[in-house]
């Protein structure tokens, strides 16, 4: 039986998705939220409403306004109340398109009932690339994917009305689906199926996963925020430049945005390094289609 393509987009799965993330799980916080609580400053600076300058005697926006490219939407957002956590432990989720299946394909047979079921399918060369960096940033970050256990217009609205979006979706993880090219999955939380060659994987629900990330998370006790974003940011370049292949796209484009980084931080005075650094994450999340978050409690 062939398979119904979703009848939403990615981008429209993906803003309550991330919303509800944050919001529901007291999880993940924005790593924009995160940073500005351990750099210090404020990142106001970096504003360029026309109507705000003249305020402080500038006629236009002061040049650092071209940072605003690498995503510093953080500044409009509130604060939450309580601790912050640390860049201890980071998840990067790639949303996916869901297709949906009336009854079981043909190719599951002995491995499920005849039920309805969802597949969502894998990008060859994101895939292999971050089943690489994963293996090199250990236990400093994990990855997955995120997909509706749903695929109507009205369903997706329904759930983003509810606050229930985390709880209808699949999350497998990245490092699970090395050599397969397809993910299906039944029911929510991390378990499914794997193709071309079928193989049942076991999984955990997201904030389950999360709790358990971050209860074996092992990093030395003389780590501070910024020495975690470095150490992050060092083992994902190392990753990136030495493991994957010249031949993904998603390299150069990493390596462009991160030669753009430093000559525009050398115009501002006093930034801190771990600024580099975050940005250099940044650019990682997006050259390869990931929403970075930053998990867990401080200490």
């Amino acid at each position: 039986m062939a398979a119904i393509p979703s009848e939403f987009e990615e981008r429209a799965f993906e803003a309550p998705l991330y919303n509800q993330l944050e919001a529901g799980t007291r999880l993940v916080w924005c790593p924009g939220q995160v940073f500005e609580q351990y750099v210090g400053f404020d990142r106001a600076l970096f504003l360029n409403d026309p109507l705000l300058w003249p305020i402080f005697g500038f006629r236009k926006p002061l040049r650092g306004a071209l940072l605003n490219r690498y995503d510093w939407d953080f500044i409009l957002r509130r604060r939450r109340r309580g601790e912050f956590p640390n860049f201890k432990l980071n998840l990067f989720i790639q949303a996916k398109r869901s297709h949906y299946y009336r009854r079981r394909p043909r190719q599951l047979a002995k491995l499920w009932s005849p039920r309805p079921c969802w597949r969502f399918d894998i990008q060859t060369d994101q895939q292999e690339a971050l089943a690489k960096i994963v293996e090199r940033v250990g236990n400093r970050a994990i990855a997955v994917y995120a997909a509706p256990v749903f695929h109507r217009w009205l369903e997706l609205n329904g759930h983003t009305s509810r606050g229930s979006i985390l709880s209808h979706c699949t999350f497998p993880l990245v490092k699970q689906l090395s050599g397969h090219s397809a993910w299906y999955y039944s029911e929510p939380g991390g378990s499914g199926i794997a193709n071309p060659d079928p193989t049942p994987i076991e999984g955990q629900l997201l904030e389950s996963m999360l709790r358990g990330a971050i209860s074996n998370t092992d990093s030395p006790s003389n780590e501070t925020p910024s020495s975690q974003l470095e150490a992050l940011s060092n083992l994902l370049f190392r990753a990136i430049a030495e493991d994957i292949p010249d031949e993904n796209p998603r390299k150069a484009i990493f390596f462009e945005r991160v030669r753009q980084i430093r000559p525009l931080l050398e115009e501002f005075d006093n930034l801190p390094e771990s600024t580099y650094h975050f940005l250099q994450i940044n650019a990682f999340a997006e050259a390869f289609s990931l929403d970075w978050y930053v998990v867990g409690k401080i200490g």
